[in-house]
């Protein structure tokens, strides 16, 4: 279901995006979904905010179908195989971005660490639908750091698995930095499908368009991810058998 370029480049960038793979007919349920979800719980009346909603799978079934009567699922499990995807600590998350909203990361994180944990709090990939076209810049796209899962494995080869615990995930915080490169503001259209590595460097970015960005997100996990969580922060593609494979490793 993946090309065999898709894999490499999932291999190298760290991420995908995958046109048109939700249709309409799964996509006016979310809508309607979240339209009630943010009626019960209205965001801050002010401007400018990103307010985000996690809930079980059973309290979101539109969005959990999104995921699973689609092809994203199949497309997610496409990159593991013979390994599958299946929801991290059962949640679901609504991520909005409401313009205006000016303000530019300076530098990625990746999710799951605090100071206060006795270790991350990984999961195997991110899944995305998109509900509204961010095919403009500064639209409240997501930002990514190409290749940032291969940094991040660098820097737990040398510091350990728990090298940024205390950083919450940022990596600029480090006596010691790593080069990120340049970041990417990813551009996709409502019904296309976002799959990233847990590893890869992101961020938040600006909203200076005239409508709320809404996506959803999907934290999946392989089985058996809790028990070589430390070999996949030291190892970025030990679940990713399919990529390997198209990137010519051995291992």
């Amino acid at each position: 279901m993946l090309s065999e370029e898709q894999l490499r480049d999932f291999g190298d960038e760290g991420y995908l995006v995958l046109p048109g793979v939700v249709p309409e007919r799964l996509l006016a349920p979310v809508d309607a979904e979240i339209n009630a979800l943010v009626a019960q719980n209205p965001p801050p009346a002010d401007a400018g905010s990103a307010p985000s909603y996690s809930r079980p799978p059973g309290r979101l079934p539109a969005c959990d179908a999104a995921l699973r009567d689609s092809p994203a699922i199949r497309l997610a499990d496409a990159l593991v195989s013979p390994r599958t995807l299946d929801h991290c600590h059962h949640h679901i998350q609504v991520a909005l971005n409401i313009p205006p909203s000016a303000d530019r990361p300076g530098a990625p994180h990746i999710d799951g660490h605090r100071p206060e944990q006795a270790r991350p709090d990984s999961f195997t990939m991110l899944a995305g639908v998109y509900l509204v076209n961010e095919s403009a810049p500064d639209s409240g796209n997501l930002w990514v750091w190409p290749g940032s899962h291969l940094v991040h494995e660098r820097v737990f080869r040398e510091q350990g698995p728990a090298a940024l615990l205390a950083t919450s995930g940022h990596g600029c915080f480090l006596a010691a930095p790593p080069q990120y490169g340049e970041p990417v503001q990813v551009l996709a259209n409502r019904g296309d499908l976002l799959l990233a590595h847990f590893l890869l460097g992101h961020n938040i970015g600006p909203n200076t368009s005239k409508r709320t960005r809404r996506i959803v997100y999907y934290r999946l996990s392989c089985p058996g991810h809790e028990s070589r969580w430390a070999d996949t922060f030291t190892s970025a593609l030990t679940e990713y058998g399919p990529v390997r494979r198209a990137l010519g490793a051995t291992s």
